[in-house]
């Protein structure tokens, strides 16, 4: 178990600003990883968008809190923007998010997240976690 602390220590006094972005979709999505519990598979991270980047349906297999920073997204027949909070429960399954302007936002899920298959593109169905961030 100390290990695991020992481990977490420098990756959660960190701060986000000497954190790398990493991108995860060419030229549209970037991702910052601020902190991770590979034990319980939580992590929080920020996420940067570019306007009309659709992130694929999912399903969070555990509960999630975002806090948008700046710009907007659509999350099912919602609008999200600046100081907006949203909570998406365990089970919660989603369409497409859609992009609506520039936009970074503060997430922390507490657990993976399921991607399901896109049968356009042939793409299987994937599961994100906390041990999938740490590697990127």
């Amino acid at each position: 178990m100390t290990d695991v602390i020992s481990a977490q220590i420098p990756l959660a006094l960190a701060g986000a600003a000497d954190k790398e972005w990493v991108e995860t979709d060419p030229g549209m999505a970037w991702s910052k990883l601020l902190w991770t519990d590979v034990e319980t598979g939580s992590w929080a991270s920020l996420l940067h968008w570019n306007k009309g980047y659709t992130a694929p349906p999912h399903v969070h297999l555990h509960d999630a809190h975002f806090f948008m920073l700046s710009g907007r997204i659509a999350v099912r027949d919602a609008e999200f923007g600046p100081g907006d909070y949203g909570y998406e429960p365990k089970g919660a399954v989603h369409d497409a998010t859609t992009t609506l302007e520039d936009c970074v936002y503060f997430i922390v899920n507490n657990g993976p997240i399921q991607i399901m298959a896109n049968e356009e593109t042939g793409k299987p169905a994937y599961v994100v976690s906390s041990r999938d961030m740490v590697a990127a």
